[in-house]
């Protein structure tokens, strides 16, 4: 397999608007679910093993399934294959993969649990402290992540279902940083990040990972049942779940499981009711699927499952206006372009590094201040001069023209800039919450501006640290250089994303707010994907993986890829524990 230097859209668009009202979810509701017995002929069709899902997670599971020789049967409401995983860029996370092993690069499991523990739970993580002071739940699901990641993609690889190769940055022909590369418990900083390609070995998409995971479903004679929407659960008289009623075209098909279900059917972002009740970060837009409605979260509790991690996220930034237009989008700011280029909140102030990858970034957009009862960065304004406007045109959100989109607000200075920028808010008013600019806005953006100027001359960011770690630079440098057609010189001071910003021409901003790729909350698992209950027990029958569930890894996005390797390895596992079970 070859690699090549391609370039990578991070995100494409499916038309299409989700979004259903909520129900409650955080009270038990056992009983609820369908009873019948496993002998009933009222089943239209049996199996060992329903998957609910055809993203990676529902795949990777419903592929392992017939691997271990189970009936296996995979069904989805959207009329086409390969979920929210079709969006992605296929890149998938993984430690102690292959391509490391094949290079000789030890990925220690004692030192990776560590930066796994460090990054997910940075308030309890402890080197010398038993299972790194985390939870014995908390740790077994890292360790399983761990120990069965790399398996999974070996076996995806040998069943000819994934095309891979060490996924590289092109414009460096380098291997990739992972998202918190500058600590010392990550030992391994680069070459986690697995990317799919095409038969010419071309760096595919999420479009091209699911032709190549649906190929391999099919080939192996699985049963794919496209716009079938899982509806409840059915559960023997001891509470085992042992089928699946879905609604196909309005007409309701009753499956059978022997061995248990797997679900892997997306978060819940774009079900506008879950939003309210669950999210305290704005979530404006998403790059998820518009059918990611958090099905699984009433049909799990509908069986006394658990939840947990409601209010996570994997988050990007996105503009506000493009959202107001559909909360489907193609895309998000994940990448920051511009070298003179800062972003400030409603009091003019820099609040956090413009360079940091996108989910730990966007959480910015939701913090708290008591003193004055608000949201202080619901609204982040992304300025930036003439040279950023020209020299990075066209790369996204920056448009190809200078200030030619319609979110785009520009003024000659910094007073007509401001001024501007008041227009537009009050214009949008009644979709931000009212967010209007500070009175000593623009005193407070000049002095925000001298003081970014001064660092950038220097090389070296004193608030944030913009630049001080590769995954600021490659990443930046990656997705955003300078155009090769600029007539602007390139950067000649000593930090490649830091530049002075010239306030005395036209300066630009852009209205940001934050977004999801989707949503990682929703029922427990323990390290087998096994969906627990209130009682901390599992609910027999019924796994999970994917965005559907609590992420394992809590909030932390480790590298690049990082939902895709949760979700393809907790599919591995889910099938895998199904297969030992006994049918029923």
């Amino acid at each position: 397999m070859s690699k090549k230097n391609n370039d990578i859209t991070r995100r494409k668009i499916i038309a299409g608007a989700g979004g259903a009202a909520a129900v409650g979810l955080l009270a038990s509701q056992a009983g609820c679910s369908q009873k019948q017995s496993s002998n009933d002929p009222r089943w239209d069709q049996e199996t060992d093993i329903i998957v609910v899902g055809t993203g990676i997670g529902g795949s990777t599971a419903a592929l392992t399934a017939k691997d271990n020789g189970d009936d296996v049967v995979i069904l989805d409401k959207a009329g086409v294959y390969g979920g929210t995983s079709m969006q992605t860029a296929a890149v998938i996370w993984v430690p102690n993969s292959v391509f490391l092993r094949n290079q000789g690069i030890s990925d220690i499991k004692e030192d990776c649990l560590q930066y796994l523990a460090r990054y997910s739970f940075p308030t309890k993580y402890h080197p010398d402290a038993p299972d790194l002071g985390l939870a014995p739940s908390e740790f077994a699901l890292l360790e399983a992540f761990y120990d069965n990641a790399y398996v999974a993609l070996d076996r995806l690889i040998e069943l000819k279902a994934l095309n891979a190769v060490e996924w590289t940055m092109w414009s460096a022909n380098r291997p990739t940083p992972d998202y918190l590369d500058n600590v010392p418990e990550n030992k391994v900083p680069t070459g986690r990040a697995v990317g799919v390609v095409n038969s010419a070995g071309e760096i595919g998409q999420g479009i091209e990972m699911m032709r190549q995971m649906e190929t391999a479903v099919k080939r192996l004679g699985i049963p794919i049942l496209l716009q079938h929407s899982a509806e409840r659960l059915v559960t023997d008289e001891n509470g085992r779940v042992n089928g699946l009623i879905a609604n196909a075209n309005g007409k309701e098909v009753s499956i059978k499981a022997r061995k248990g279900v797997i679900f892997a059917s997306g978060g819940y972002s774009h079900n506008k009711g879950y939003v309210a009740d669950f999210q305290r970060t704005p979530v404006h837009g998403s790059c998820a699927l518009p059918l990611s409605t958090g099905d699984f979260m009433k049909i799990a509790t509908d069986v006394g499952a658990k939840m947990g991690n409601m209010s996570g996220a994997w988050r990007m930034q996105l503009p506000v206006e493009q959202a107001m237009v559909s909360r489907a989008v193609p895309y998000g700011v994940f990448y920051v372009p511009g070298d003179s280029m800062i972003q400030v909140n409603k009091y003019g102030k820099r609040v956090v590094n413009e360079k940091k990858n996108y989910n730990d970034r966007a959480e910015i957009h939701g913090v708290y201040d008591p003193s004055k009862a608000e949201f202080t960065n619901h609204l982040m304004f992304m300025v930036y001069d003439q040279r950023s406007a020209e020299a990075f045109a066209g790369r996204w959100p920056i448009p190809a023209t200078p200030g030619s989109d319609a979110y785009t607000v520009n003024g000659k200075g910094i007073n007509e800039l401001a001024a501007n920028l008041s227009e537009r808010l009050s214009s949008i008013a009644e979709n931000t919450g009212g967010v209007a600019l500070d009175a000593n806005f623009e005193e407070q953006l000049s002095d925000t501006i001298r003081g970014f100027n001064q660092d950038a001359e220097k090389g070296e960011d004193s608030e944030f640290g913009r630049g001080g770690s590769d995954n600021d630079i490659a990443w930046n440098q990656a997705f955003n250089a300078m155009n090769e057609d600029t007539e602007w010189p390139k950067n000649p001071y000593p930090n490649l994303v830091l530049h002075p910003i010239d306030v005395s021409g036209n300066l630009y901003a852009i209205i940001l707010t934050s977004g999801t790729l989707d949503t990682n909350g929703g029922p427990v698992v323990n390290q087998y994907a096994q969906i627990m209950n209130g009682n901390d027990e599992p609910v027999e029958g019924l796994y999970g993986a994917g965005n559907c569930i609590a992420s394992p890894s809590k909030e932390a996005y480790w590298g690049a890829g990082g939902p895709l390797g949760l979700s393809m390895t907790y599919g591995y596992i889910a099938a895998n524990r199904a297969n030992r079970a006994t049918k029923v």
